[in-house]
């Protein structure tokens, strides 16, 4: 029993944490007025899927690990939200779709297909739904599994399931272009 405690620990904090961040929404969904919720869907409806990444440094720390002053910082990142490369605001700086792709960050999609053998299914469903992936669907028909990832998270995802034991194969769709995306209701 002291193997699984552990594991039933970081069970249940995930748990709580995710309730707690459910109660946030849920709280901040009560606020929000019919008429702010028709502002949201018009402007979700009308708008195209891009990505941003929120940063989680702060100006100050970003100033400190560059060697630079505070001052500076703050002309280089003027220029980088002049050039749509970051949105900044008032203890947050996001990185826009056009910044990751000046870095050569990607985040394309990747759907990875996963088939394992019948008598490893519970042991690898276990393991399987604690891999770093967006997404994780337990399917039927010609798969087991089929998990939803960013590419750059492409390598270590596959790293992690040639480990478990009883994966058969992995088959990856990586995505070059986002065509439609259907909002979220």
């Amino acid at each position: 029993m002291t193997d699984v405690k552990p594991l039933l620990d970081g069970i249940q904090q995930t748990i709580s944490q995710d309730a707690e961040s459910r109660n946030q929404f849920e709280r901040a969904l009560e606020r929000l007025t019919k008429k702010s919720m028709n502002v949201l869907r018009l402007i979700c409806e009308s708008g195209n899927p891009t990505t941003i990444l929120a940063s989680n440094i702060n100006q100050q720390d970003l100033a400190r690990k560059l060697h630079v002053s505070r001052q500076a910082l703050s002309v280089h990142i003027s220029r980088l939200s002049e050039a749509g490369f970051v949105q900044v605001g008032r203890g947050f700086i996001n990185v826009t779709e056009n910044g990751l792709k000046a870095t050569g960050y990607r985040n394309n999609p990747v759907i990875l297909i996963v088939h394992v053998a019948p008598r490893h299914q519970l042991e690898a469903y276990e393991k399987i739904k604690r891999i770093h992936a967006t997404d994780i669907f337990r399917v039927s028909g010609d798969a087991d599994f089929a998990l939803i990832l960013g590419q750059n998270d492409l390598d270590k995802v596959l790293k992690d399931l040639y480990a478990i034991e009883g994966v058969l194969e992995t088959k990856s769709l990586i995505a070059t272009e986002v065509v439609r995306q259907a909002p979220i209701h």
